[in-house]
């Protein structure tokens, strides 16, 4: 069981995870080196004479592009006057404040401070985008691969590529779901909370995530044995710890946001007594989230096991698409390398969970419907048979928990012509 102990309010925004996808790489870094190329990806400055210019200006609500912008340093401009120091009279904008002003997105709330960039790193860990060593693990390979090709010219800082529209294909969506739910077992419980709460609740005062927190802590404790003690020890604390109204406050903002871009809530904006408030509140996809996620709120302790096997019939439900089950082994064993593609070392074996992972969302955007364990049962049969020559093994690999594979050149090809 796993459980995200710890977010901070600059988490705002899931898009962050694109960005700094997009900086990292596979070999080890160092935090200071990561933080910094995230820095000047995100805070470079665009001005009129740039040629993105006018693009940005034409996509953006100049409104909230007023207000989301930091007022200039105080402390800076006075040294600018002590050392007479010109300052610039053309206007500039980061270049995140410009994406979070497109009109398009839904919430343009997030901007990211110079000081709080690290935390990005510690989101990117909390839902294992980044290893200990601050190397992309395989998802954010997955994840940095993806969008550069679902959005051409994004690490260029495109003004049409906007890294923090995570709806803009379902497949970038469903794996931010995926990779929460992988992380978060709380999210099951705090959907559910929304969902018999009609009033919602406040971000700046919240009600339901305590609550949510208990609820995970008498699910966790049903079924307390040596292997689980921990996770009734970590849960009991989380809960304990946001009782406390700041630490609430806190972890959750960013909580409750990014279940509002993930589209799994609302944001209503409301007039209370002539004060302005925007309370988080349930909508149908939250409903039928809490109905298909029963089995994690009622098994915690079996959270892999069961998204393995479910999550994308649950996505399919929470999200009201039709995706038909495939039950022919080529068109699985298609997506699967289509999934290799993104993945691929240059040198040696790849892990297998995510390329199967890989796979699975692919196959989803196109309307079918397989599983990850369906894609371990898939390798055990094609280790013989007659797609075994483009098919090579690690020879340690397990073919339960993991294994690690490469995929000789020309599968696609002659899958395609197959199905065809």
């Amino acid at each position: 069981m796993k459980l995200i102990t710890h977010v901070d309010p600059s988490q705002l925004r899931l898009g962050y995870l694109n960005c700094l996808a997009l900086v990292a790489g596979r070999q080890l870094d160092t935090r200071q080196g990561l933080v910094d190329r995230l820095g000047r990806f995100l805070f470079q400055a665009v001005d009129p004479q740039d040629p993105r210019w006018s693009k940005f200006m034409d996509q953006a609500d100049s409104d909230e592009l007023e207000r989301i912008t930091p007022p200039p340093d105080e402390r800076v401009a006075a040294l600018h006057e002590i050392f007479r120091v010109k300052m610039a009279s053309t206007p500039s904008f980061p270049l995140q404040a410009l994406w979070l002003a497109q009109r398009r997105l839904k919430s343009h709330l997030g901007l990211l401070a110079v000081k709080n960039a690290e935390h990005i790193l510690e989101m990117a860990r909390s839902f294992e985008i980044l290893t200990t060593g601050y190397a992309l693990s395989e998802k954010g390979v997955f994840l940095q691969n993806y969008a550069v090709q679902i959005l051409p010219g994004v690490e260029n800082g495109a003004p049409e590529a906007n890294p923090f529209d995570i709806g803009v294909r379902p497949a970038l969506q469903l794996f931010f779901l995926y990779a929460l739910l992988t992380a978060d077992i709380l999210t099951p419980f705090l959907l559910t909370e929304f969902a018999v709460n009609d009033d919602g609740d406040l971000p700046n005062s919240p009600k339901l995530l305590a609550r949510a927190a208990e609820q995970l802590v008498e699910a966790v404790s049903r079924h307390v044995d040596i292997s689980n003690i921990e996770s009734v020890r970590e849960s009991r604390t989380y809960a304990e710890r946001i009782q406390k109204k700041g630490v609430a406050k806190n972890q959750a903002q960013p909580r409750y946001h990014h279940l509002f871009e993930l589209g799994l809530l609302e944001r209503v904006e409301t007039d209370i007594e002539g004060r302005r408030t925007v309370p988080c509140v349930a909508n149908e996809a939250t409903r039928r989230a809490v109905e298909s996620l029963t089995p994690l709120r009622e098994r915690p302790e079996d959270q892999q096991d069961l998204l393995d096997r479910n999550f994308f019939r649950w996505a399919g439900e929470i999200y009201g698409r039709v995706v038909h089950p495939c039950s022919d082994d080529r068109r699985r064993l298609l997506y699967f390398a289509r999934g290799f593609d993104y993945l691929q070392r240059e040198i040696g074996y790849t892990p297998g969970r995510t390329v199967a992972l890989a796979g699975c969302l692919l196959a989803w955007e196109d309307g079918w419907l397989v599983e990850v364990d369906e894609m371990f049962d898939l390798l055990r049969r094609m280790a013989a048979g007659q797609w075994r020559p483009y098919l090579e093994y690690s020879g340690g690999s397990r073919l339960d928990q993991e294994f690690l594979i490469k995929i000789k050149p020309g599968l696609i090809p002659a899958l395609e012509q197959e199905l065809a």
